[in-house]
């Protein structure tokens, strides 16, 4: 069991996904297999493409205004708002503005596989993080 404190990592570039950062503020790494929860930047323009994951993902906007599409609705999120996004529904997210956008990220999975055996890509490139 790790019980001992963990210093951060520097936000860093994600892998096809131009104009993104993150970082895990809670994961694998920390010795917490059941959930993550990650901090992400966006540019203008990042986005991640239309995907799904058979467990619920939440994002909290902290700077900014995020798009994020889910199933067949689309949401602006502003700054100190939460989207809940449930299980095996198809979303993307998208920075539409010029301001920069941060946000936090969590869903109850192992952050070390999420995108290898939680994502599920209807179009766009995965990553390989």
């Amino acid at each position: 069991m790790t019980t001992f404190p963990h210093r951060l990592d520097d936000l860093h570039e994600v892998d096809q996904r131009p104009g993104m950062q993150t970082r895990t503020l809670i994961g694998t790494d920390h010795g917490v297999e059941s959930f993550f929860i990650d901090e992400i930047r966006l540019e203008e323009g990042a986005q991640v493409p239309p995907h799904t994951h058979p467990v619920e993902e939440a994002w909290v906007v902290t700077e900014g205004s995020l798009t994020i599409q889910v199933g067949d609705d689309i949401v602006n999120v502003d700054a100190n708002c939460v989207v809940r996004i449930p299980p095996g529904v198809p979303h993307a997210v998208r920075n539409d503005g010029p301001e920069q956008v941060r946000a936090i990220s969590g869903a109850p999975w192992n952050r070390r596989t999420l995108f290898s055996d939680g994502t599920t890509y209807i179009s766009g490139v995965a990553r390989t993080d």
